[in-house]
């Protein structure tokens, strides 16, 4: 039979608040009667083995209340009221016992001889209600532990379950910009477009790879990123120009969220124009935790039909990651977005 982790918190509570409730009950009567202290070991002893007996009847009421999935909302009444019949019978009882035994000694006499029937049942109402409160007291500090868990749990799942349906919109959002741009290439130079519908199957197989991961070491995404410029500079060539500069050890180490580098460097393409005599120049680079793209403005004329998701997906997504926001700055002829590089492969804020 499985014991749950209440019991045995509570099980261990019964063994240190035992000896201490018992320490408490029983030394205002040796210092108000100025009792002998020669018999004051064997008194904590005595109370100190009642209340842990009492605790045990507590708990066990608990538990098998709990078997009978006794969950009703007047279950705390029925614990309270069968807890005050069997615990506080118990301890009276005990304590009648108590006096019994210690009648026998002539030294405990004149703390046995005092308890009244009145202050029995006083005395064992009292200690039951002590231990009561301390195990409502647990009780709740652990059932409000494992609502909070729930929560995180579940502020987990939903972030996770944001963050698949965003991801989900990348796909068919470069797909799209790649399905224009090969037919722009099949009107324009057939040879061509073969050659990019080859880099755009190799490209895709990669991204099928990485589909499941919400995040992935730089050096993939640096691969992800590369081929898919590649195929960029197969349509544009000289039109384009781009650089990656970032150290071999942090591209080892760190961290970004899939399509991450690859979107920044195609929403530079898809917003800016590129000639042979302006070329656009796309730099990813590493700077003090953080990688940054960076492209020269050279706004289009004509502005092309798109989903409009791709910055905003990638911001949202690397909130829910990180926690952090997307870094983003123009300044005078240059545009660029900044993310921190994540250090942990399980960052999920």
């Amino acid at each position: 039979m499985k014991i749950d982790s209440n019991i045995k918190k509570l099980l261990l509570v019964t063994l240190y608040t035992s000896p201490l409730i018992g320490i408490l009950a029983i030394t205002p009567i040796f210092i108000i009667r100025a009792v002998s202290y020669n018999i004051y070991p064997k008194a904590v002893l005595s109370i100190t083995l009642i209340i842990f007996f009492a605790w045990i009847i507590n708990i066990a009421i608990h538990y098998f209340l709990g078997i009978l999935e006794y969950r009703k909302k007047n279950f705390n009444r029925l614990r309270y009221l069968i807890s005050y019949l069997l615990s506080v019978s118990f301890i009276m009882f005990a304590i009648r016992m108590r006096k019994i035994i210690f009648s026998t000694i002539n030294t405990a006499s004149e703390i046995t001889e005092s308890h009244s029937p009145y202050a029995i049942i006083v005395m064992a109402i009292s200690l039951n209600t002590v231990i009561l409160i301390l195990m409502d007291l647990l009780l709740l500090r652990e059932k409000k532990t494992k609502i909070e868990i729930e929560n995180a749990q579940l502020k987990q799942k939903n972030s996770e379950a944001m963050y698949q349906q965003l991801k989900q919109q990348i796909h068919p959002h470069f797909l799209f910009n790649s399905l224009n741009t090969l037919k722009a290439l099949i009107n324009k130079s057939p040879d061509v477009a073969e050659d990019y519908l080859i880099k755009l199957s190799d490209f895709l197989r990669v991204s099928v790879s990485t589909e499941n991961n919400n995040i992935v070491q730089i050096k993939d995404e640096i691969k992800l990123c590369l081929d898919y410029l590649k195929m960029q500079k197969i349509r544009y060539g000289g039109a384009l120009k781009f650089n990656i500069d970032i150290p071999k050890e942090i591209q080892q180490t760190g961290f970004v969220p899939v399509f991450s580098l690859q979107l920044l460097s195609e929403n530079a393409i898809k917003h800016n124009a590129l000639t042979n005599e302006s070329p656009l120049q796309i730099q990813i680079k590493y700077d003090e935790g953080s990688i940054t793209v960076i492209n020269n403005l050279q706004p289009k004329l004509v502005t092309e039909t798109t989903t409009g998701l791709g910055l905003t997906n990638l911001a949202e997504r690397y909130k829910i990651l990180s926690g952090d926001v997307v870094i983003i700055r123009t300044t005078g002829n240059q545009f660029s977005v900044s993310i921190k590089i994540l250090r942990n492969e399980n960052s999920n804020h």
